[in-house]
C-alpha cells in the first residue's frame, strides 16, 4: 500500500509540474531496466556463465547471452559467438529493482560513473557502471567466485516521448544522484 502511496504522490508531483489535465496523460516514467556485461573479445564460456549467475542472483531473473551479429576478422570474432550477458526488467521486478538499487546500493558506492545517451535529441536513456558488482549484499557469500568480475552497467530507460524537462523531473523525482 504505501508503494502505491508514493507512486501517486510522485504523479501528482509530475501533474503540478506540467499541468496534466487528466491523469491518463501523464507519462510513464521509467520503462526498463538493462543490466549487462559485455565482453572486449571472444572468450570461453566458463566467464559468461561466471556472469550470468552474478546477474540472476542480483536481480531474481534469468539472464541471457548477447551474441555477435556479424563476423569480425580484426577482432577475431565469429558470427553468433557470445559477447556479454544481459537481464531486461519490467513492471514489478524493475519497482524493487530500483528501490533496492536507490536507497541500499548507491550510498554505498563511492565512486559509480553516470552517462547519457542522447537519441533523436531527446535524453531518454542514461547508464550507471558500477567499478565492483561486490556491493550488493547478495554477492558477499560468493566474494572468490565474483571478485574478477567488474564494470556493471545498468541501462535505465525512460519514455520515448518524454521532453527534456520532463526526465530531468522524472529522474529527480525517482531520486536518482545524478
Amino acid at each position: 500500500m504505501q508503494f502505491f502511496q508514493k507512486d501517486y504522490q510522485k504523479r501528482n508531483q509530475i501533474s503540478r509540474c506540467f499541468f496534466y489535465k487528466n491523469v491518463h496523460q501523464i507519462p510513464s516514467t521509467i520503462e526498463k531496466v538493462t543490466l549487462f556485461y559485455t565482453l572486449q573479445k571472444e572468450v570461453s564460456l566458463k566467464p559468461l556463465v561466471r556472469i550470468s549467475t552474478l546477474l540472476e542472483l542480483i536481480t531474481n531473473q534469468r539472464a541471457f547471452f548477447i551474441r555477435s551479429r556479424k563476423a569480425s576478422i580484426s577482432l577475431k570474432i565469429r558470427k553468433g559467438s557470445p559477447l556479454g550477458v544481459k537481464v531486461t526488467l519490467r513492471k514489478n521486478n524493475l519497482r524493487s529493482f530500483l528501490n533496492h538499487l536507490i536507497w541500499e546500493i548507491l550510498p554505498n558506492i563511492k565512486n559509480y560513473k553516470v552517462g547519457t545517451k542522447i537519441q533523436k535529441l531527446k535524453l531518454n536513456n542514461f547508464f550507471l557502471k558500477i567499478q565492483n558488482p561486490l556491493v550488493f549484499p547478495v554477492l558477499k557469500p560468493f566474494f572468490f567466485l565474483f571478485k574478477s568480475c567488474t564494470d556493471l552497467r545498468i541501462l535505465i530507460s525512460l519514455g520515448n516521448t518524454l521532453t527534456k524537462t520532463e526526465c530531468f523531473f522524472n529522474i529527480r523525482f525517482a531520486q536518482f544522484p545524478l
